[in-house]
């Protein structure tokens, strides 16, 4: 069997690597006539467009209706409304409503799915000042109308009748009630206790029994209190619950009212007169959540959830679907096209299941993490992974090579461990099958390693004063690790030249980014808003090269000399870093998040940029002298991070929000 060009080079590039050569050095900064390898040609268009690989792992406020196809989730800050037509094997994201906006409460009309409410809130001026508004659409969210502004009082819980003719909001220092669909307004002030800045935050606040508006209060005095007739002409608000301790949230299914108090979850059946306890949990947890869905009563921990379909007589236990996560909200979806109905559990941080039964949960989350950081592990002879950097947690997954399907959006994540915040993550190329992560622990910085493709994580060194700012597994050496840090005394710079088992502090610029020299572990380059670095020690000292902010780094392996910097746009060097000059214009100094050099191809590069322009991803296909964008629309142009399969035939990008995306290059 023959081997393609590419894989007998690489195969030969290992095999030295593994004999511990070195690559001869090229000593001519002229361009090449063409790549080494002429079977492989990364400068012709693309097949395809920009597929979604994930990872699902998102969730939010749930919204059905009567559709069986038709799902709704509002990702609530920045706002994203997330629909899906095919019961969640696929989703679009729409983001018309304000971005400055936290959305604090979402519905969808049962009967009509194109018509939804949800309240945001934006903090203006003080603390205690707060811009609320309450938003329609009739179209599915395409269009966004403004129905009511609150300021200062804001706008915290939202409860609506099914047709959306009577609406209610919480404010800070009363309650507004429409019974026209929200074209007129009357508010009910404030008579219960309220101290200082303290707001109705969070969800399941307020709920409608009758004609009855039931809400919880909060500090001093955390009560249950309803708004007597809320619709007729005389509204008076009353106290009706006062427990031994905080009454949190309230949920009703217009007969029967329940309250979670401390670790119990207590109901009423006569409007608040009289309470039981319906559920105290065995392991002392707090309850939380509760919720009547189709004639079920839920409450739950974040590590639990309980569901009784007597009114509480009696529960049955069962795992949360991400345990630590707990449950943000549950909706039934109704059968059709030969689907039963089913049950979906949406969990903020971790995605949106359906509920199997016995067969436990199918994920079928959003792709809106923010990719940050996005590696590839693995060669030719090894299995790759994809491995990223969310906010707060590790994803990895099997490299998505062949046809994308709603189960190879699932990634696999990381709760439980630790808080992976402020991650970043470096391969060497001289040892790609192990991945190598610092993370935020507290006010320190802790390294990590993965040899299995990101699936386990070994502690490596902790507490490195300070927050990591970017991070090297040296190219020419997968021995030497490099990171930047800011700490409480300045920026500053942790080296390692044996895998992290001794380290050495030195002081350095801020540097954002850092690179290195796949021919000679000593040189290495660091960038910031103070401009670009230079160190020929591996990172004891450093020269400074210019004063050009610097945003992302990349080295070109073939040994022409070649460096690309971005930052206020792109700049490249042939001579090795002495001289640069600029190959494409921009602005913003830190538009650009990371630049990939083609393995195979010499004469090609890629660019992401963080933008808003539509562009998300720029290729040069002449060795970086101009730069043009990629063919094919970039779903979400926000691009934190970029990175290649072994073969250099694949490019993924990592997207503000909108996960990660795959793009065939031949």
């Amino acid at each position: 069997m023959r081997l393609r060009s590419a894989t007998r080079h690489t195969l030969v590039i290992g095999l030295l690597a593994l004999l511990g050569t070195t690559v001869p050095a090229a000593t001519a900064t002229a361009d090449p006539v063409a790549a080494p390898n002429s079977s492989v040609d990364a400068t012709a268009r693309p097949r395809g467009g920009w597929e979604p690989v994930g990872p699902n792992s998102i969730g939010g406020m749930l919204g059905v209706s009567a559709s069986p196809d038709k799902i709704a989730m509002m990702e609530p800050a920045p706002p994203m409304l997330w629909l899906s037509d095919d019961r969640g094997a696929s989703w679009s994201v729409r983001r018309e409503l304000p971005q400055d906006t936290v959305i604090q409460a979402f519905v969808t009309n049962p009967a009509d799915e194109n018509r939804m409410l949800a309240i945001g809130n934006k903090q203006e001026g003080r603390p205690d000042q707060w811009r609320g508004k309450l938003l329609s659409t009739t179209d599915r969210g395409r269009t966004w109308q403004v129905l009511q502004e609150w300021w200062p009082e804001g706008a915290f819980q939202l409860t609506a009748d099914p047709a959306g003719r009577t609406i209610a909001v919480l404010q800070m220092n009363g309650v507004s009630i429409s019974t026209d669909a929200g074209a007129t307004w009357r508010v009910v002030p404030r008579t219960w206790p309220r101290d200082g800045i303290a707001a109705p935050v969070g969800d399941q606040r307020m709920t409608v029994v009758g004609d009855d508006l039931y809400f919880t209060t909060v500090h001093p005095e955390y009560s249950l209190w309803a708004i007597r007739g809320y619709a007729g002409a005389n509204p008076k608000a009353e106290r009706v619950y006062q427990a031994e301790t905080d009454v949190n949230q309230v949920a009703s299914d217009g007969r029967q009212i329940v309250v979670t108090v401390g670790t119990e979850l207590r109901g009423s059946n006569d409007g608040g007169k009289t309470w039981t306890v319906l559920r105290r949990d065995p392991t002392g947890q707090r309850l939380r959540e509760p919720r009547f869905v189709n004639g079920r009563l839920y409450t739950a921990t974040y590590q639990d959830l309980d569901v009784s379909t007597d009114a509480g007589k009696t529960w049955t236990r069962k795992p949360v679907p991400s345990p630590g996560e707990g449950v943000t909200d549950i909706a039934d979806l109704p059968a059709g096209k030969g689907k039963p109905a089913t049950t979906l559990i949406s969990a903020l941080y971790r995605g949106v299941y359906t509920d199997k039964g016995k067969a436990g949960y199918e994920q079928i989350g959003v792709p809106g993490e923010s990719m940050r950081q996005l590696v590839t592990t693995g060669s030719f002879w090894q299995p790759q992974s994809l491995v990223a950097a969310g906010m707060q947690e590790i994803y990895n997954t099997q490299l998505p090579q062949g046809r994308i399907t709603p189960s190879t959006r699932v990634w696999q994540s990381h709760p439980g461990d630790r808080l992976h915040e402020n991650a970043y993550l470096s391969v060497s190329p001289r040892r790609p099958d192990v991945v190598w992560q610092v993370t935020k622990n507290g006010f320190n910085t802790d390294v990590l390693r993965s040899g299995d493709g990101g699936r386990n994580w070994q502690l490596v060194s902790q507490g490195h004063e300070g927050s990591a700012q970017a991070f090297l597994v040296n190219p020419a050496d997968p021995d030497r690790l490099l990171i930047s840090a800011f700490s409480m005394y300045g920026y500053v710079t942790y080296r390692s030249d044996d895998a992290g088992k001794h380290w050495e502090r030195t002081d350095a610029p801020g540097f954002l980014a850092l690179a290195g020299d796949p021919r000679n572990p000593n040189r290495v380059w660091g960038g910031g808003m103070s401009g670009l670095s230079r160190s020929d020690d591996g990172g004891k000292t450093w020269t400074q090269v210019s004063e050009e902010p610097v945003s992302a780094i990349a080295v070109s392996g073939w040994g022409e000399g070649r460096i690309v910097v971005g930052g206020a746009g792109l700049r490249l060097s042939t001579d090795n870093g002495r001289t640069f000059r600029q190959v494409h214009e921009g602005g913003n100094p830190r538009e650009f998040t990371r630049i990939v050099a083609h393995p195979f191809d010499p004469r090609v590069w890629f660019a992401g940029k963080a933008g808003d322009d539509g562009v998300g991803v720029l290729r040069s296909t002449d060795f970086g002298r101009t730069w043009s964008p990629l063919p094919g629309a970039m779903p979400d142009s926000r691009v934190l991070s970029l990175t290649l399969s072994a073969d250099g035939g694949k490019l993924f990008a990592g997207t503000s929000q909108s996960g990660a995306y795959r793009l065939t290059l031949y």
